[in-house]
């Protein structure tokens, strides 16, 4: 890292590309059932859902890069046999982004599970978002560290994809504010 009065920020210069490839990795983790049951009958396209959730909390693009991250992770443990539902996307979606607010909260700040099934209109109870969020940790095995280098690792390989990139700022000692879809101080 740089200086004591730097820090790393992250710029998204395009929050559709963000959204647009968080809802294909999330859709293409592993093969999904195309039958809806009758309990999916009123899910809109999970690229819809994406950008629904998205702007329903005004998720920081920290949160979705942790939770791409997390959601690669995932890929790379599930076993070769693994099939889900036809709504296993929207809950690995679900589970990644209550995961990656907790890890990057301060003080309390991440959702809760409440929030997020507020966030679904109804759609998922907050006992269900509670049962994700569980079976997701396990499927993970409770990796969720995330440091800066593996940030930049990421953006070195998805970063044009996803219209995003790390930067070096200049900030006051533990400043922290939105500017222009930025993060700061990540």
């Amino acid at each position: 890292m740089g200086s004591p009065n730097t820090a790393t920020s992250l710029l998204s210069r395009s929050p559709d590309a963000l959204l647009s490839f968080t809802a294909t990795t999330a859709n293409t983790l592993l093969p999904c059932s195309k039958q809806r049951l009758l309990t999916h009958q009123s899910l809109p396209p999970l690229p819809q859902f994406v950008s629904s959730v998205f702007a329903k909390h005004r998720l920081p693009p920290s949160v979705m890069l942790i939770s791409l991250i997390y959601l690669h992770r995932l890929k790379t443990r599930l076993p070769r046999q693994a099939r889900g539902d036809f709504d296993t996307p929207y809950k690995l979606f679900l589970a990644a982004i209550l995961v990656a607010s907790k890890f990057g909260a301060e003080c309390g700040t991440g959702l809760t599970s409440v929030q997020v099934a507020r966030m679904t209109e109804g759609l998922y109870s907050a006992r269900e978002i509670c049962l994700m969020e569980r079976s997701f940790l396990g499927l993970i095995g409770y990796e969720l560290w995330v440091d800066v280098e593996e940030v930049k690792t990421f953006l070195d390989r998805f970063g044009e994809r996803i219209e995003m990139e790390v930067q070096e700022v200049v900030v006051e000692q533990g400043c922290r504010w939105w500017e222009d879809g930025c993060e700061w101080a990540l």
